[in-house]
């Protein structure tokens, strides 16, 4: 998974640094209401002793004092969160210009590794699956790749946040189903769902998790994405760092942190891995940019007195000991 490839890539940082600057004003507008917000326990341990860390676009970060998750509180309800996400005018920049620009790039550093890494799971455990399903996916690209694979009889689409290809829509092998799935009962009964993206901003993750694993079929999988904060990059540059912002990023959870909330949401963690790529190339970057950025003198020292080759390998090494902040995790319903 260490392939080179760099930040810039897959942002852009004219047009991140617009996305941000658009997020904030639309925090502002949409999200920040004392009056709405909800003061919440952590989301992955439960436990109620926090201590604040720092405060982003006049929302307040907290760190969990028992798994060191970093999360929201008070954070926006459920139904702002929803929202936020089909009226923020920062989204809609997202998909028109941001993932427009970076199609080709995410395609070959994203989409395809992770329809691959399904695919060998998948059919690890399954001789013949019959059903998948991805529960708000945002990546077309992934889906085209998943269909590529032609190891799915049936592909479902929940609540889907992209313009779904009209060759999709006539095919009997496509269904897309728009749903509260927190709510409503259902007869999936898939073999695979995956879940991309979803745990960094949803309300409460454990209810999410639930939700997911009613979807499933006996001993079906789980495929999840996120970011962990547990990772080098967000770890070293802390409030710094551009990837930490509400709302995309309102559940920053430990890697102790998923492991306890997947399991006791009914699975076993068959995979949990931290094959990210970026962690050293964003401090480099962020120290680059902004010299008032303070970090660790030894880190300092290692980025800017050694080599690139001792960079990939404490890249590798990161990845490793799963201390890079991109996790993917796939777990089996008990």
């Amino acid at each position: 998974m260490l392939d080179d490839v760099r930040e810039l890539e897959l942002w852009p940082s004219k047009l991140f640094d617009k996305y941000l600057e658009i997020t904030e004003k639309e925090v502002k507008r949409l999200l920040i209401d004392s009056d709405k917000l909800v003061d919440v326990p952590c989301p992955a341990c439960r436990c109620n002793q926090k201590k604040k860390a720092f405060k982003k676009y006049g929302l307040d970060y907290m760190e969990c004092t028992n798994c060191k998750t970093l999360y929201l509180s008070p954070r926006p309800t459920a139904e702002q969160i929803q929202k936020y996400f089909i009226e923020s005018k920062a989204i809609k920049f997202w998909y028109s210009t941001i993932i427009k620009q970076t199609l080709k790039n995410r395609m070959a550093h994203q989409s395809k590794p992770r329809a691959m890494w399904i695919a060998n799971l998948t059919e690890e455990y399954f001789q013949s699956p019959q059903v998948f399903a991805s529960i708000n996916p945002i990546s077309q690209g992934f889906i085209e790749e998943i269909d590529h694979l032609n190891l799915f009889k049936t592909k479902i689409l929940i609540n889907p946040n992209i313009e779904i290809p009209k060759s999709f829509i006539d095919r009997e092998d496509f269904k897309i189903i728009n749903c509260d799935f927190y709510k409503e009962s259902n007869e999936i009964n898939a073999n695979v769902v995956s879940a991309l993206g979803n745990i960094d901003r949803v309300f409460n993750p454990e209810n999410f998790l639930k939700a997911a694993r009613s979807f499933l079929c006996d001993d079906g999988l789980l495929f999840l994405t996120t970011s962990t904060i547990s990772g080098f990059d967000m770890q070293v540059l802390w409030n710094n760092s551009k990837s930490i912002f509400p709302p995309d990023r309102i559940n920053l959870l430990s890697i102790e942190g998923l492991t306890s909330l997947i399991e006791k949401s009914g699975f076993e963690i068959i995979e949990l891995s931290t094959p990210g790529q970026l962690d050293v190339e964003l401090v480099k970057n962020a120290m680059q940019k902004n010299k008032k950025i303070k970090v660790n003198r030894f880190i300092s020292y290692m980025l800017n007195k050694r080599e690139e080759s001792a960079h990939y390998s404490f890249q590798k090494f990161l990845q490793q000991f799963k201390l890079s902040s991109h996790v993917r995790i796939a777990a089996r319903k008990k």
